[in-house]
């Protein structure tokens, strides 16, 4: 049975507003490879939580790709060098962390544009910077798909979400994500190093990925995962 992640588009309405948007674009969906898992990280960095994040993937020699928020790259930016320097990609999560799907285009670019500069001005050019974009929420629009289109984006989502209000400690969560990989065989796995409350995440985090090493699952760079998915 194949397994499919979403890259670009969502699969119910939103798919027409893609092929209509992006109408050369074929890659739409992308199977899942077998065994085969990425780590995407959103709403960071926050002095609270990235850091400690960033020790346990350190000390798994683990690679992530994090989504910042605009605002907080600027309000923290040697917490973002730090990501980078640790070999982690970073990449766009707008600036304000907005419902995306209710703002027009040019509020969309701006969202994004002001992101890029902040990025560019704290990192210079750096092959750590990505052209990787993930909206607010995973939600889309025609306006923020066009606005991808013209910036020459790449749109990223995710099949498996780390946080749930259903999970309270780390051994539920664990339980439930790792439930999740196995039924879909890998995939783009989500958490969050901000905004919010993430200290479960943290918890959890150790107790995930050890667990993914143990069974055998290749932990990749998106780029890589991406590659991999596409080649399938």
């Amino acid at each position: 049975m194949r397994r499919w992640i979403l890259i670009v588009g969502l699969l119910a309405a939103l798919l027409l507003v893609a092929a209509q948007v992006f109408p050369d674009n074929r890659a739409t969906l992308a199977e899942v490879p077998d065994k085969v898992v990425t780590l995407t990280f959103d709403d960071g960095p926050d002095p609270r939580f990235t850091p400690e994040i960033l020790r346990i993937l350190g000390d798994r020699k683990v690679p992530a790709t994090f989504f910042v928020i605009g605002k907080n790259a600027v309000a923290n930016p040697d917490l973002l060098k730090q990501i980078v320097d640790q070999g982690h990609v970073v990449a766009n999560h707008t600036y304000n962390h907005p419902h995306l799907e209710e703002l027009g285009k040019e509020q969309v670019y701006e969202e994004l544009s002001t992101v890029d500069a902040a990025l560019s001005d704290l990192l210079g050019p750096s092959p750590r910077l990505s052209s990787y974009f993930r909206p607010p929420r995973g939600n889309l629009s025609r306006e923020i798909l066009a606005a991808v289109k013209d910036m020459n984006k790449e749109l990223v989502l995710w099949n498996v979400c780390v946080e749930n209000r259903s999970t309270t400690t780390p051994e539920e969560v664990r339980e439930r994500v790792m439930s999740l990989v196995k039924d879909q065989n890998g995939g783009i796995l989500l958490a969050h190093d901000g905004e919010l409350d993430r200290t479960l995440t943290v918890q959890s985090l150790p107790l995930i990925l050890d667990d993914l090493i143990r069974e055998g699952y290749r932990i990749v760079p998106l780029d890589e995962y991406l590659e991999i998915a596409r080649s399938l």
